[in-house]
C-alpha cells in the first residue's frame, strides 16, 4: 500500500530496503494467502486465488488478459473473473510504521493486507469523522470517543 504523505517520516530511510527483504523472506508470496507477487489472475466470491489463462497467442508469443478486464481463469468452472494483478505490500502488524522488527512485518497481497487491516481503518475513519463534527469528550481531548 502507498505511504501516505503526512506519514512518510515516520518510516525509516532504508525501508525500501527492509520491505524487500521481508518479501524475500516471504519467498516473494503472500504470507497469508500464498498468492505469488506480480500475477495475474481474479479471486472468486469467496476469495480463492485463479491464475488467469492466456487470451492466445500473438506474433510475439502468449497473450494476457489486462487488469480491469473479465476473464477466464484456469480452475474456476463458473464464468468469468475480474483480472487483477497482484502487488505484495510489506504490513506493520501492530500498525506502528516506526517499528520495522523482522517479526512485526509480513509480505501481504492487497487483500490479504485491507483484511488484517480492516478494524485499525474503520476505528480510523470513526475518529476522523467524530474530528469533522468538532467533538471532543467532557476533558476537551479531541476525536474522543464515547
Amino acid at each position: 500500500m502507498p505511504i501516505r504523505p503526512e506519514n512518510r517520516a515516520r518510516y525509516p530511510k532504508d525501508w525500501p530496503a527492509i520491505s524487500a527483504s521481508i518479501r524475500e523472506r516471504a519467498g516473494n508470496r503472500c504470507e497469508f494467502c500464498g498468492v505469488p507477487n506480480a500475477e495475474l489472475g481474479g479471486r472468486s466470491r469467496a476469495g480463492k486465488w485463479y491464475k488467469a489463462s492466456p487470451k492466445g497467442e500473438s506474433g510475439l508469443g502468449l497473450e494476457w488478459p489486462k487488469p480491469g478486464e473479465e476473464w477466464w481463469c484456469a480452475g474456476y468452472d463458473l464464468g468469468r473473473l475480474r483480472i487483477i494483478r497482484i502487488v505484495l505490500t510489506v504490513a506493520h502488524l501492530d500498525h506502528t510504521p516506526e517499528n520495522c522488527e523482522p517479526g512485526n512485518l509480513k509480505a501481504l497481497c492487497q487483500r490479504c493486507h485491507l483484511t488484517y487491516d480492516a478494524k485499525h481503518h474503520a476505528q480510523n475513519a470513526r475518529i476522523t469523522r467524530h474530528e469533522k463534527l468538532g467533538q471532543g469528550d467532557l476533558l476537551g481531548r479531541a476525536g474522543a470517543l464515547p
